[in-house]
């Protein structure tokens, strides 16, 4: 249960670390990197916002450092804690005052690698960069000082090693090691041990042994003194049970530059080899490919329970655990999810493998959540937190459909069928025989954690989805008689849901019952997939988008959980009324999957402000239904959240769909109008790794071209068009091919399939007329509520459109169309056609009105 996704710091203790430097100006790059090491750049992100809510994280593998920017440090080395409350002051020599770091922090720099505090003072300027190995459970802390005059650098910090909660150690020593130049941090009964120091120590602290927690002056301080260059790094290493305390330490310090290296290297092979996106705005390539960042940096690597991804990372708050920086499985596999869509197939196969093998082998069940420190501890036995969500094992049977569907890996199923199998007849245990529905057992949990249910539409809408995903991977692996039974389960489900899920007095899903049966009376957005799956019918499905699609539910940063005005609605809460970008992900490609484009794209470009909002380049967890800025419980660096982002840029903004079995490839790009050219590298087509293409738009045409260096392939080109347009010719590769045009309700688009053979092609498709509506998305500012036009419908029928909109009540507001044709009349709303051909829709505010939004109906006629 995301462990009360409440446990969130140790205490700190002020320690002194006193660094007195020589008169001169140090030398280093503006990152503090020594002279004569290059760093890629191309993906740094810097902020001057440096208040303390501002959170900064440096990952590995098997460590990791984290804390607010102007706050104090804390250091981790899996499982344990190593130092908490790493702080860090300044005095200028013959000053008895020093200046505090965070007082004069100035500007941090996010980059893939590492990050890098920078601190003005009244004379001199220093670099911090926080590094963490990609493979070894240590960390590097370097400074570089520029100063014409002595500068002494005063740190703060508590020694822990002390595992993660909920296991502790006791009895933990710490003494001076001079052959080491470092302290020693030790715990006899476990073996355990961790080293801080440096060759550069010129003085330390004189501590004896003592246990640590409790103790008011158990702290560690050193001097610093740099080299010749003014550089000068602090080491922290944990070391196996019983190691020699010095071998990680020298390690570090001996391969400090070879470790940076490879660090580089990494970051840099994770862009050559993931799907690129580049698109006409650079905040946009740049939050999709930090959300691919932040996918790795989530992969983590237990010394005792394996390797897998982790739901987040935070700063602790009350016990020893920084934040989400566990393995969740239902976390996992939406990572997973979202490796699978960029390309890293091996960690996505490597997750459902760390899945299964902590599965229960009693029932089959999927399990929640694993501690860190549950290598330690009868995890399964005595704590409550690894078997309680049914909803999980549900989800894993969909999720390994879709694995095997993109990668063609059928051996994972035929290597795993017997766990898989116990894991499809958990899911059968609690299925009511009388609704052939789930119901969740007494003593579990369904997806919402908040309130106790019997039953939830999201699980009913996973075991639809569940018993398909089974049917399919029975059938791949021959299995024909498994198979058949679990069609007839689904088909009974989808028949099942709508009588039990639709209220028709509100007109509207209910999300599930209480325990004693009572349905849920809060309106929710959620689950979004029963809308993907087609679990209403047309008439529901159409009122409902539309419900969701208002102001009710729609903010400038996202689609509140609970819409506002319904009975359970709290803009504060967790649970009842914040925003998550991992559902308003889902939401956006729901939209995308029942053709309304206009709103689906605003959902998505709201999820891109997240990426500034604190720690840069990854996203919160939730923020407030409101105003913008996050919800109090949330965490600062979300897995879930970038996940999300990525899952709905490829299928719903690039509508990419990938079946290698069958060597296809669906191409459905919703595109804003205001993007002329797209190109797609390394897509993750099996087969055909490398297959790349380049998208342009003019204001009659489509050209796509592929490089397929590989296997002729099965390609499914759906792009949408302008609302109206007709199609004319299309060629690929100078040769005319058949093109069919698909109107809906709200959306144009052009149908083409063809083989796309190695080597390159080039498809002209060719339109004329239509009209795009832009409703451009604000970018809030921390604080603010909404005041963006929120999108209901669109329908256009012999060229005229017609567009239900809410809109800002205290204010003028305004969205654009763009077309070729000529606009001649226009009613509820102020039309005014700029140099560009573009015709801005002007709402003039109506203060009569009390509410923050209204309802208009706008319509507009064109002459082509």
């Amino acid at each position: 249960m995301h462990l009360a996704r409440s446990l969130l710091c140790a205490s700190s203790l002020i320690v002194g670390i006193v660094c007195c430097l020589p008169l001169m100006t140090i030398r280093g790059d503006a990152q503090g990197n020594p002279v004569g090491q290059s760093s890629d750049k191309s993906m740094a992100r810097n902020t001057e916002a440096v208040a303390p809510q501002s959170f900064i994280a440096a990952h590995g593998r098997r460590a990791l450092v984290d804390g607010y920017a102007s706050d104090s440090l804390e250091m981790w080395a899996y499982p344990f804690e190593i130092l908490s409350g790493y702080r860090i002051a300044f005095r200028p020599l013959g000053v008895t005052t020093p200046i505090n770091g965070q007082d004069i922090l100035s500007r941090v720099t996010y980059e893939p690698d590492s990050i890098t505090r920078v601190y003005i003072g009244p004379d001199f300027i220093v670099h911090e960069k926080l590094f963490v190995p990609l493979n070894q459970p240590g960390a590097i802390l370097s400074y570089s000082i520029q100063s014409t005059h002595t500068i002494e650098i005063e740190a703060h910090a508590m020694p822990v090693l002390n595992l993660m909660w909920p296991a502790a150690l006791g009895g933990q020593s710490m003494a001076w090691n001079p052959s080491l130049s470092a302290f020693v941090l030790s715990e006899r009964a476990s073996g355990y041990s961790a080293t801080v120091g440096s060759p550069q120590i010129v003085a330390h602290d004189e501590i004896g042994n003592r246990t640590v927690h409790g103790v008011s002056d158990a702290g560690l301080g050193f001097t610093l003194r740099p080299d010749n260059e003014g550089n000068a790094s602090v080491f922290v290493a944990l070391n196996a049970p019983r190691a020699d305390p010095g071998l990680l330490l020298h390690t570090l310090v001996h391969d400090r530059h070879a470790l940076e290296a490879e660090a580089k290297a990494h970051h840099a092979e994770l862009r050559n080899r993931l799907l690129q996106i580049e698109t006409p705005d650079p905040g946009v390539n740049q939050a999709i490919a930090w959300a691919e960042i932040a996918l790795d940096q989530a992969w983590v690597c237990n010394p005792d329970l394996g390797c897998g991804f982790v739901a987040g990372y935070g700063p602790s708050r009350g016990a020893r655990r920084p934040q989400y920086d566990w393995f969740f499985a239902g976390d996992g596999l939406i990572a997973a999810d979202a490796a699978v869509n960029v390309g890293d197939l091996d960690h996505a196969r490597a997750e459902l493998e760390f899945i299964l093998h902590y599965q229960d082998v009693k029932t089959g069940m999927i399990w929640h959540e694993l501690s860190q420190s549950a290598g330690f501890l009868d995890w399964a036995g005595k704590y409550p937190y690894m078997f309680v969500h049914v909803d999980i094992t549900f989800q894993f049977m969909g999720m390994l459909a879709r694995y095997v569907t993109a990668t063609g890996d059928v051996e994972f199923v035929s290597k795993h069928w017997q766990s898989i199998e116990a894991a499809y007849r958990y899911c059968q245990s609690v299925i009511d025989p009388a609704t052939g529905l789930p119901r969740i057992p007494a003593d579990k949990e369904g997806g919402n954690e908040q309130d106790r249910m019997s039953d939830d539409l999201g699980l009913s809408a996973s075991w639809v989805e569940a018993v398909s995903a089974f049917a399919q991977l029975a059938r791949l692996t021959g299995h024909a008689d498994l198979a058949k039974d679990a069609e007839i389960a689904s088909a009974r489900a989808r028949t099942a849901i709508p009588g039990r899920y639709w209220n028709e007095q509100q007109s509207f899903w209910i999300s599930g019952h209480t325990q004693s049966g009572q349905v849920m009376a809060e309106r929710r957005s959620s689950p979004s997939e029963a809308l993907t799956m087609h679990l209403f019918g047309s008439g529901q499905t159409s009122g409902i988008l539309d419900r969701i699609a208002s102001s009710s539910f729609q903010t400038d940063w996202g689609t509140r959980g609970i819409g506002e005005g319904s009975a359970g609605f709290d803009p504060e809460s967790y649970a009842k009324g914040s925003i998550s970008a991992l559902h308003t992900a889902g939401v956006a490609q729901a939209f995308w999957s029942e053709h309304r484009p206009v709103t689906a794209l605003a959902l998505w470009q709201s999820i891109l402000p997240w990426a500034s909002l604190d720690s840069l380049g990854h996203m919160h967890e939730v923020l407030a239904g409101n105003f913008y800025r996050a919800q109090v419980e949330s965490v600062p660096e979300q897995t879930w959240s970038s996940a999300g982002f990525l899952n709905a840029t490829a299928h719903g903004l690039l509508g990419l769909q990938v079946d290698a079995a069958g060597h296809r490839l669906v191409f459905a790009p919703r595109l804003p109008p205001q993007w002329n050219d797209l190109s797609i590298a390394h897509l993750p087509l099996v087969g055909a790794s490398n297959v790349s293409f380049m998208l342009h738009r003019t204001t009659n045409g489509l050209t796509l071209k592929i490089d397929n260096p590989s296997d002729t392939f099965r390609l499914e080109f759906n792009p949408e068009l302008p609302l109206g347009a007709k199609l004319e010719r299309t060629y690929l590769n100078e040769r005319e091919i058949s093109a069919v045009l698909q109107q809906h309700a709200q959306e144009t688009d052009a149908h083409v399939v063809f083989d796309a053979p190695q080597g390159t092609s080039e498809l002209h498709l060719n339109f004329q007329g239509g009209v795009s509506v832009i409703a451009n998305q604000p970018a809030p500012l921390i604080g603010e509520t909404s005041h963006g036009i929120r999108v209901i419908g669109v329908h256009f029928e012999e060229h005229v459109l017609t567009l239900d909109l809410d809109v800002p009540s205290d204010r003028a507001s305004n969205l654009q169309l763009q077309t070729t044709w000529q606009v001649t009349r226009t009613t509820g709303a102020n039309a005014s056609t700029a140099m560009d051909g573009k015709t801005d829709l002007i709402f003039a505010a109506n203060n009569d009105v009390v509410e923050p939004y209204r309802r208009v109906q706008t319509v507009v006629e064109f002459k082509p």
